[in-house]
């Protein structure tokens, strides 16, 4: 709820993550539709806006950079300063400018499949927020160093071998399978590795429910094979309100699976876009 306003955000997709009855590498969208967010007003019950976003407009995108940068604040080392990015598209982006904005960012490196794309993403990348930001041709590379991994792509398999991890390193996915999308095409999706989730000492996500309902691979799987407990696994929201503890060790890795949209942030980015209609007339009654 925001501004007196509450609501929904729904849009549609055609995700592919096998073709020809092979596994793809990589999720593939094969039609998106346009963001559609109903708003209320909370006081009188009544529709208060109908509001309407393109798929190239970058909102999206940033709404899922803010919840990445929280639970990574409150998870990584404080004296993180390097990090280990795994992508070069749009979320990437987004991600990147968000991390860069709350924490005292040194250097960045960045593994994506395709060479010419993140040589190209490096290079805009350094110039927009002036600092250091490579490219590297193996996952290996990329996470010499790091303090920080975080995965912000379209991949369907895991990006990087979790035995790689050091001590102290944290890590952030935005990846989130789908149960359904697993039944129909017989693949379920992941960004991270079993090593990933059996060395890390703490497993946090935004919602636990989301984990279970759609049954999203890096966590169900390791769940369902009993490596792991739900016991195990905690929210941010907790984190933040202080009924679960965060890291207790700059040794420990943690992890953390940013794998659901919130209502709120859909709810508070379309009610300042009905205000600033108002304010400037603009819209259309109905």
């Amino acid at each position: 709820m925001s501004s007196h306003l509450l609501g929904m955000m729904i849009h549609s997709e055609l995700p592919m993550v096998v073709e020809g009855g092979a596994p793809l590498p990589r999720q593939v969208v094969k039609g998106r539709g346009d963001y559609v967010y109903v708003l209320y007003d909370s006081d009188t019950a009544k529709l208060a806006a109908i509001v309407k976003r393109r798929r190239d407009q970058k909102s999206i995108d940033y709404r899922t950079a803010a919840t990445s940068v929280v639970g990574t604040k409150l998870l990584m080392r404080p004296d993180a300063h390097s990090l280990a990015l795994f992508g070069s598209s749009h979320q990437a982006r987004s991600n990147l400018e968000a991390f860069a904005d709350v924490m005292d960012l040194r250097r960045v490196r960045v593994f994506s499949p395709n060479a010419e794309h993140r040589k190209s993403f490096c290079l805009e990348m350094s110039r927009k927020l002036s600092l250091e930001v490579e490219p590297v041709d193996k996952p290996h590379l990329a996470m010499q160093g790091a303090d920080i991994v975080l995965e912000a792509s379209n991949t369907a398999v895991p990006v990087f071998d979790g035995t790689l991890l050091e001590p102290g390193m944290h890590v952030t996915s935005i990846a989130g399978s789908n149960r359904e999308l697993a039944t129909q095409q017989g693949v379920v999706r992941r960004a991270v590795d079993q090593q990933t989730l059996r060395r890390s000492d703490l497993v946090f996500v935004i919602l636990k429910e989301q984990t279970r309902q759609d049954e999203q691979g890096e966590i169900f799987e390791e769940i369902k094979s009993g490596r792991l407990t739900w016991d195990q696994v905690h929210e941010v929201g907790d984190l933040l309100t202080g009924r679960v503890q965060g890291r207790t060790d700059p040794g420990q890795i943690t992890f953390y699976n940013n794998n659901a949209g919130m209502g709120a942030a859909d709810v508070t980015l379309a009610a300042l876009v009905y205000k600033a209609a108002q304010e400037r007339n603009l819209g259309k009654e109905i």
